[in-house]
C-alpha cells in the first residue's frame, strides 16, 4: 500500500486543508505567526551573545553594523530538513533556487541577486567555482556535523573580496569534545496527488566517529543519499565524505579538512529546455585546506592554504554521449593570512589573499586568472562603548580585470541597553565567470567582451535584543553597473550574456527569532519562534532585451516563519511555512513539518515536506517535488 493512501495521512490532508485554507491572506497569516508567542511565550534566561566568526574583526551580534542571521546548532536539529540547500531557504532574503529534491542541485541568491552573486565559505575556505555559480553548493558536509550557519546580508568585499557580492554564508562545522559515533538513516516517498508527481522513492544513510585524544581532536563522517526522483530523468546518487582535525600546541591551533562530494543526477529541464528531457551530469567536488591561529595577547594572527578541485560533465543525449558533452575541471588555489591588534579604543586588521583560478574544458577551453587582495579593517569604540564605527577597504589586483578599490564605512550606537540603530556603506565587485565568458552550446553562448559588475550599497537599519528577543529590521538600496543577465529576444534565440547599463535595487528586511533558553521546563515547551519577511524591487536598464533568464526572477515578497514545540521535552513537533512572490512566476506556499521522537541514545523522526502539495518552479523548467514523507532515525553510538 503506497504511504499516501494511508489514513494518517489522508487525516493529515484534511487538517491542513483546514488550517490553511484561507492563510492566502495576510490577516490570517499574521494570526497564525503570533499566536505561538502568546500561547507559550514564557519567562527565560538571557540569550547568550552570539559572536560572529566571520574572518575578520569578530563582534557580538547585536554590535555588528550589518543585517546577520544565525542559524544555531538546536534550530538545524529541530527544522524539517535534510541538507544544507534545505535549510538555509528556510531563512528570509535567501533564495535557494533547485532543480531537484532532496538538495540534489540548487543555486543561492541574497537580496534579489543573481546565483553568482553570494559567497559560500566553509570555516573561512572560499568555496565559489570559477566555472560557474551551479556550482557554488557542491559541498562534501553532512548537517550532522555544522555547528552554525551565518549568514550577512548584503556586500561584504572590503571584507571577503571578490564575489561578495550580494551577501556571505559562511558555514562553521562542529568541533568534538568526546569519543563517539552515530548513524543515520532515512527513506522517503513521494505522497503527492497530483498527476504531473509521479510515485518515487529514496533513501538516505550516514555515519560521523569523533576521535578525542588530549588536545588533539578528529572527525569522519559519510553519507549516501540515493532517489528514483520525482519526474522523468531526475534520479540520483550523491556521496558525501569529510575528514577534519585540530591540534592545540604552544605554536598555536593548527587545523586540517577535507571533503569530497561525488553526485551524479538527471537534469531534464535544467539548462537546455525543451531538448534536454535525457540529459545528465556527474559532479566531483575536493577540498583540501590547512588553518593555522595563534593569539600573542592583544595581537592575533590567523593564515590558511586551501586547494578545490571541480569536474562536471554535462552530457545532453543520454544514449548518445557523443552527439554532445562537456567536461570541464576548475583548479582553485588560494591563501590568506591576517592580522587582529586590540588596542585602547578598538582593533585593527591588516591581511593579503592570493586565488590562481584554472579551468580545463572541452568546451570553455583552457583559462587561468590569478587574483591579488590586500585588506584592511579598523573598529573603533566611543561614547562610553555605545558607538562603534567600523572602516575598511580591499585592494584587488587581477591580472584579466585590472585593480579594483573596494572601501566600506559602517556605525552601530547603542540606544539603551537592548536597543541599537545601525547603517552601513559599501561597495563590491564580481568577474565574470569562464562560462559567462567562454561558453559555446545548443541554447547558451558566452560573451567574452563582458566587464565586471560593480555595486554600492546603502543600509539603515535597528536591532532589539532582549531576554529571549532578536529582532533586526532594516532598509537598503544597491546600485548597480554593468549586472551581468543571460538574455535573448525572442524564445527561438540562444541564452547569452550582457551586461545591464544599470540595476537598482530597494528593499526591506525583517527578522525576528525567539529561543528558550530555561532551565526548567513545563510539560509543554515553544522551544523555538522565528518569522522574516524580505520585500525586494528591481528596476533594471534593460536595452532592447525582453526575456531574462536570471536577473528578473527574484522574489519580490518572501516570507518565513517557524516554530518548534516540545511535549515533555521528548516529542518535538517543528513546522517552517514559506510563502514565495517570484517575479516570473505564480506565488505559492510551502509548508513543511517535522515529527520527532528523543531518547537516550535513538532519535526517530517524520517530515512532510510540501505538505500542501503546491506546484511550483524555482529555476528553469524543473517542476519541483509535491508532497513528500521522510521516516528516519538517529542512533548514537
Amino acid at each position: 500500500m503506497l504511504i499516501s493512501s494511508h489514513p494518517c495521512v489522508k487525516t493529515i490532508k484534511l487538517y491542513i486543508r483546514g488550517q490553511f485554507e484561507d492563510m492566502r491572506s495576510w490577516k490570517s497569516l499574521a494570526i497564525a505567526a503570533i499566536l505561538p508567542i502568546q500561547v507559550f511565550a514564557q519567562q527565560a534566561e538571557e540569550l547568550k551573545e552570539v559572536i560572529v566568526s566571520d574572518n575578520r574583526i569578530q563582534v557580538p551580534l547585536s554590535e555588528s553594523s550589518r543585517n546577520i542571521v544565525v542559524i544555531s546548532q538546536k534550530e538545524i536539529e529541530n527544522l524539517p530538513v535534510q541538507n544544507i540547500n534545505e535549510l538555509i531557504q528556510t531563512v528570509a532574503g535567501i533564495d535557494v533556487r533547485q532543480r531537484g529534491a532532496w538538495g540534489m542541485q540548487g543555486d543561492v541568491s541574497t537580496r534579489g541577486g543573481t546565483f553568482e552573486q553570494t559567497l559560500i565559505l566553509l570555516n573561512g575556505i572560499k568555496m565559489n567555482d570559477p566555472q560557474t555559480g551551479h556550482h557554488n553548493l557542491n559541498l562534501g558536509v553532512d548537517l550532522e556535523n555544522i555547528e552554525r550557519i551565518e549568514i550577512i546580508k548584503g556586500p561584504a568585499a572590503s571584507r571577503y573580496g571578490l564575489n561578495s557580492f550580494s551577501g556571505v554564508i559562511n558555514i562553521v562545522t562542529k568541533k568534538a569534545t568526546k569519543n563517539d559515533a552515530s548513524i543515520g538513516l532515512a527513506a522517503m516517498q513521494s505522497a503527492g496527488n497530483n498527476p504531473l508527481h509521479e510515485t518515487n522513492a529514496g533513501y538516505t544513510a550516514k555515519s560521523t566517529v569523533n576521535f578525542v585524544v588530549n588536545k588533539w581532536i578528529n572527525t569522519a563522517q559519510v553519507n549516501r543519499t540515493q532517489s528514483t526522483g520525482y519526474r522523468a530523468n531526475t534520479d540520483f546518487i550523491r556521496h558525501q565524505l569529510m575528514y577534519q582535525t585540530q591540534l592545540e600546541t604552544k605554536a598555536g591551533e593548527f587545523k586540517a579538512m577535507a571533503s569530497y562530494l561525488d553526485n551524479a543526477f538527471g537534469a531534464s529541464g535544467f539548462y537546455a529546455y525543451p531538448i534536454d528531457s535525457t540529459s545528465t551530469e556527474i559532479v566531483r567536488t575536493g577540498l583540501i585546506a590547512l588553518m593555522h591561529s595563534k593569539n600573542f595577547g592583544r595581537f592575533s594572527w590567523n593564515t590558511k592554504a586551501y586547494w578545490r578541485n571541480n569536474f562536471d560533465e554535462y552530457t545532453l543525449f543520454k544514449e548518445r554521449p557523443s552527439a554532445y558533452q562537456n567536461k570541464h575541471t576548475t583548479n582553485v588555489f588560494g591563501a590568506e593570512t591576517h592580522g587582529t591588534y586590540a588596542y585602547k579604543f578598538g582593533k585593527v586588521g591588516l591581511g593579503l589573499e592570493a586565488r590562481d583560478e584554472r579551468i580545463l574544458s572541452t568546451n570553455l577551453g583552457n583559462h587561468e586568472r590569478l587574483n591579488l587582495g590586500l585588506f584592511a579593517e579598523n573598529r573603533s569604540w566611543f561614547l562610553k562603548e555605545k558607538l562603534n564605527v567600523g572602516v575598511g577597504f580591499y585592494l584587488n589586483q587581477s591580472n584579466v580585470f585590472g585593480t579594483q578599490f573596494l572601501p566600506s564605512l559602517d556605525a552601530s550606537y547603542k540606544v539603551t541597553n537592548t536597543l541599537s540603530g545601525f547603517a552601513n556603506y559599501g561597495t563590491s565587485f564580481r568577474v565574470p565567470s569562464f562560462t559567462d565568458l567562454y561558453y559555446v552550446g545548443p541554447t547558451n553562448i558566452g560573451n567574452a567582451d563582458l566587464k565586471p559588475e560593480e555595486a554600492v550599497n546603502y543600509e539603515l537599519g535597528a536591532k532589539w535584543f532582549s531576554k529571549m528577543h532578536e529582532l533586526q529590521a532594516s532598509v537598503f538600496l544597491q546600485e548597480s553597473n554593468n549586472l551581468i543577465d543571460w538574455v535573448r529576444n525572442s524564445t527561438d534565440d540562444p541564452w547569452q550574456p550582457k551586461n545591464y547599463e544599470s540595476a537598482s535595487t530597494q528593499g526591506l528586511d525583517l527578522n525576528y527569532k525567539w529561543l528558550n533558553l530555561r532551565e526548567k521546563k513545563s510539560k509543554i515547551n515553544l522551544n523555538t519562534f522565528s518569522v522574516g519577511y524580505t520585500y525586494l524591487n528591481i528596476g533594471l536598464n534593460s536595452g532592447s532585451e525582453v526575456i531574462s533568464r536570471y536577473a528578473l526572477t527574484h522574489l519580490s515578497h518572501q516570507l518565513s516563519t517557524r516554530f518548534s514545540v516540545a511535549f515533555y521535552d521528548r516529542l518535538m513537533v517543528n513546522i517552517t511555512a514559506r510563502y514565495f512572490d517570484r517575479i516570473s512566476y505564480k506565488s505559492y506556499w510551502l509548508i513543511d513539518s517535522r515529527v520527532m521522537l528523543k531518547g537516550k541514545s535513538v532519535d526517530v523522526f517524520a517530515d512532510c515536506t510540501n505538505m500542501l502539495n503546491s506546484n511550483y518552479i524555482e529555476a528553469a523548467q524543473a517542476l519541483m517535488p509535491g508532497r513528500w514523507l521522510r521516516l528516519g532515525a538517529n542512533i548514537r553510538l
